[in-house]
């Protein structure tokens, strides 16, 4: 897909680097830059109405969140997984998120349980409809949502930059209609489930088994796009 086939909408309010980065993010996230695609500076500035500089930074803030790679002087490219390097992060998501569930479950309140099956909730209300982005935005929120009761800004970090380009990836077969939500059941009540139970074997293999499931179904859909 050529960069001239669409235009993006003018950025006219709000900080300029900040809605460029969302406007970018989103364009992945739908689809609409396809992994592996140029991102060219000038023809975004043009299309965008705002400085090189201000793309330039964009990107660099874009590459910081696995989402993009850029080779400084040459190329910007939306990031491209193989099959492999989506089976290595999801590893590490694994074994980093349940570390993560452990050390949120023992700060966890009632109203933080409470405040996460409302967060839950609002992911199944997406789960059956057509907005795949909006589906993903929720995921992620209930994710985050357990992440940042760490704590541990490091580990919160990680993770965003670990599962930003795998949530890319499965909103894009999704966005393709070749991923549905009924052929990938994750029951994040499962998740609520282990954490208020405290046992720490409980919750390794409930992430185990909510990440693996999920990330089989899209390893084999991308079989169909040429993934590798």
């Amino acid at each position: 897909m050529l960069m001239g086939d669409r235009r993006f909408p003018a950025v006219k309010k709000g900080p300029l680097r900040s809605r460029v980065v969302e406007l970018l993010k989103d364009a992945i996230f739908s689809g609409r830059l396809e992994p592996g695609e140029a991102l060219r500076e000038l023809r975004l500035a043009s299309e965008l109405q705002v400085s090189q500089a201000t793309v330039r930074e964009a990107l660099v803030q874009l590459e910081q969140l696995g989402l993009v790679v850029r080779q400084p002087n040459r190329s910007t490219n939306v990031t491209r997984f193989s099959a492999r390097e989506i089976e290595e992060r999801a590893q590490l998501r694994i074994l980093l998120e349940a570390e993560a569930m452990e050390q949120a479950a023992r700060k966890f309140t009632g109203a933080d349980y409470a405040r996460l099956g409302e967060l839950q909730a609002a992911l199944e209300e997406k789960v059956w409809g057509d907005d795949h982005f909006g589906r993903i935005e929720a995921d992620l929120a209930f994710h985050r949502s357990i992440w940042e009761h760490t704590g541990n800004t490091t580990l919160v970090r990680i993770l965003d930059n670990l599962t930003a380009p795998l949530f890319a990836f499965t909103c894009i077969l999704r966005t393709r209609k070749l991923v549905t939500s009924r052929m990938v059941v994750n029951p994040h009540q499962r998740l609520i489930e282990a954490m208020r139970s405290g046992d720490a074997a409980l919750m390794r293999e409930r992430i185990r088994e909510h990440i693996e499931t999920s990330y089989a179904a899209f390893l084999r859909a991308g079989a169909t796009i040429g993934l590798t």
